[in-house]
């Protein structure tokens, strides 16, 4: 039976609709205390006294750290996020765990038998959803799934999982366009406990904060953030004058994966950049643990926090009226932690912090300065007023309860009653910004449009979005797809980001060999030849010429791919006379003209004439005449042109007794000749010559 539609005020419901004893409930979902927090929250407003619960995760993640905290029992399942659909390893291991965590998960529900399933994302939540459909349709158990989707922009697989949900609740409004059918607007569900906490609730700390001290918490996640631990390690230096002043406690995060441990970076980095004097000095106002369960009493002792974009961290930061400064990072689905902060900060209760693409130790890498992280929250903690408007603004920027409005649109759907509910306040997520590949294709669009009159700025009128379309293009350098990285290298060059280029030539000399799959299918380094070709392109548009530019078109020369060395020498044919190592380019160009490809050759052929003289050049150009491909003769005449043009060739009756022999064979079945509109144009360039002598 299909469910009645009654147009009603919340409040009203809220008031009337009686509420259904729910007495088993299973909660889905995982990975991070994003996920699992909000689980928590709903499935404590749902139950009545004496519920059964169970928690449903994948083993290894935040869900086996922190529920069993809660006295909920933990289930655990197989399953892995989703790389993708082209064909690899990863995509069938991902088939592969989904089916065994399926399996796993239909036992479950079949023993456990709940009368509701609440999942809140994150690849665990995936086979219980799929689990519970499937018996559904086998008619082997029915039981009402309720998605909540935390970010603006959802993945694949929670886009999937909708369609099996009665409703997916989200957090922001722009939401909404993923899940037409059953999405609702509601909010951010924040735990019970996170409210503003009174004097007596500050007394739970298991450690003491000195008196007088002015408090910053600083955390980038339940899973920590390597830009943020490494930044304030690196900032403890600038904060040590200020040490009776402040106590700074760290949540480092729990991470433990192969790629990095968060607690043991953290404590090696900290340990080899201070001496021992210096050591004992930090302890004094430096507190660091991978992790703090009661982070509300924490929130409750300080007085500035930094933290990362994500809507549950800036959710629980404004209930608590909590001043911040935020680094949000980049290139996340929808941009949703840069639209985060950019909405808290135009509301006066933040300040944003970006993180940069920089050169550490001859590598590329995303970082935060220490200075920059610790003169930010030196000037705001020196600023009473400043820090009390933005306390007051934080607490402002949200006010709703999205847990109640979660939970009676469960108990309506379960008793047949679909509620219109009223939009509340919820983050204002600014205006959306193109994707990478959009932003791409409309910067493309306007360079053929505009040629010579193209300017980034006139596409991109916002300083900030330029900026921030600036890093985020570079912040693709670091990528593991090539198709990633070969998009951020072609936006630097649309976005005339000449302060990126020690990135791309970084990128360029790269040459770690590609692995022995790719070797067989003819790779030959990680950084792809169209990658390399295209930072040789994006350099020419950005036409900064430097001596390590040059030396990079050096290099290219010689690169294994035909399509590197000929852009190479198109480039240097660009630089043309600015070009300080002449000798060498010409002596290289001299070599590359008897390349086995045509294309080479040809470049190497035309650009002779735009670097080269009469007396190193002319004659090699001259012997051309003869080449089998008729294009490459062709770029001999351009080259000769370019010399004559250049006022380079003296004998002009040499050229008169040579050129003919170009235009012997050379019709190649075109309606129009390319090599006689070159010879036409030379014939008339050398004619000027004599006459301009005469």
């Amino acid at each position: 039976m299909q469910p009645h539609t009654v147009c009603v005020r919340l409040a009203d419901v809220i008031r009337y609709l009686p509420m259904q004893e729910l007495k088993r409930i299973l909660l889905t979902g995982g990975g991070t205390a994003g996920h699992v927090n909000p689980a928590l929250a709903i499935g404590s407003a749902l139950g009545c006294t004496g519920a059964r619960y169970l928690y449903v995760g994948v083993r290894g993640r935040m869900e086996e750290e922190v529920v069993p905290r809660e006295g909920i029992p933990v289930r655990f399942v197989r399953s892995a996020g989703y790389p993708g659909a082209r064909p690899s390893l990863a995509l069938a291991r991902f088939l592969f765990e989904i089916f065994v965590g399926t399996l796993q998960s239909a036992v479950i529900l079949l023993t456990f038998r709940p009368e509701v399933i609440i999942g809140t994302g994150g690849y665990a939540s995936a086979p219980v959803i799929i689990a519970s459909a499937l018996l559904s349709r086998l008619r082997l158990s029915r039981t009402p799934v309720f998605i909540h989707e935390q970010n603006a922009a959802p993945g694949k697989l929670n886009q999937l999982m909708g369609r099996f949900a009665e409703k997916v609740f989200v957090t922001f409004s722009e939401t909404l366009e993923y899940f037409p059918r059953n999405g609702v607007h509601t909010g951010y569900p924040l735990r019970g406990r996170i409210h503003k906490l009174g004097g007596e609730e500050r007394k739970g700390l298991d450690f003491v904060v000195p008196k007088d001290r002015k408090v910053v918490l600083v955390f980038g996640g339940s899973q920590g953030s390597r830009t943020i631990n490494r930044a304030v390690i690196d900032s403890l230096r600038y904060f040590l004058p200020h040490r009776n002043r402040l106590f700074l406690i760290h949540g480092m995060g729990l991470n433990k994966s192969r790629s990095y441990h968060a607690a043991e970076d953290t404590e090696a980095r900290l340990r080899r950049t201070y001496s021992e004097e210096e050591l004992r000095q930090i302890e004094t106002f430096y507190l660091a643990r991978p992790f703090f369960h009661e982070i509300e009493q924490l929130y409750a002792v300080s007085n500035l926090v930094v933290v990362r974009g994500g809507a549950g961290s800036l959710n629980e930061v404004s209930a608590m009226g909590l001043p911040a400064i935020i680094i949000p990072k980049s290139n996340l689905p929808g941009d949703h932690q840069v639209m985060n902060a950019r909405a808290m900060e135009r509301s006066g209760g933040a300040e944003i912090l970006y993180e940069e693409i920089s050169l550490v130790k001859g590598q590329i890498d995303e970082i935060v300065e220490g200075k920059k992280l610790a003169e930010r929250i030196l000037s705001l903690l020196e600023n009473e007023s400043r820090l009390m408007e933005m306390s007051r603004l934080s607490g402002a920027f949200l006010r709703q309860d999205a847990v109640a409005e979660i939970t009676r649109q469960i108990h309506a759907t379960l008793q047949g009653v679909a509620i219109m509910v009223e939009e509340t306040a919820h983050v204002r997520v600014e205006r959306k910004l193109p994707n990478n590949r959009a932003l791409l294709a409309k910067l493309e669009q306007a360079y053929k449009e505009l040629q010579t009159d193209y300017s980034p700025e006139a596409v991109i009128q916002n300083p900030d979005d330029l900026a921030y379309f600036k890093n985020r293009a570079a912040s693709l350098l670091i990528r593991v797809g090539w198709e990633d990285r070969n998009v951020g290298v072609k936006l630097l060059g649309l976005l005339r980001a000449t302060d990126k280029i020690p990135l791309l030539l970084t990128t360029f000399r790269d040459r770690r060999p590609a692995s022995l799959l790719k070797r067989i299918f003819g790779g030959d380094y990680e950084q792809v030849g169209f990658i390399r070709r295209n930072i040789i392109a994006t350099l020419a548009r950005l036409n900064e010429l430097t001596p390590e530019v040059e030396a990079a078109l050096l290099l290219a020369f010689q690169d294994p791919y035909y399509e590197v060395r000929a852009e190479a020498i198109r480039a240097a044919a660009h630089f043309g006379g600015r070009i300080s190592m002449r000798q060498e380019f010409v002596s290289a160009l001299l070599r590359l003209v008897r390349d086995r490809n045509t294309e080479v050759a040809a470049a190497a052929a035309e650009a002779l004439g735009k670097l080269g003289d009469e007396e190193v050049v002319l004659p090699t150009l001259l012997s051309m005449k003869h080449y089998k491909y008729w294009k490459v003769r062709a770029a001999a005449l351009k080259g000769i042109c370019s010399l004559v043009e250049r006022g380079m060739v003296t004998d002009h009756e040499l050229l008169s007794r040579e050129l003919p022999g170009f235009i012997l064979t050379a019709t190649d079945f075109m309606p129009q000749f390319e090599i006689k509109s070159e010879y036409r144009r030379l014939m008339e360039a050398v004619s000027n010559g004599k006459a301009s002598k005469r």
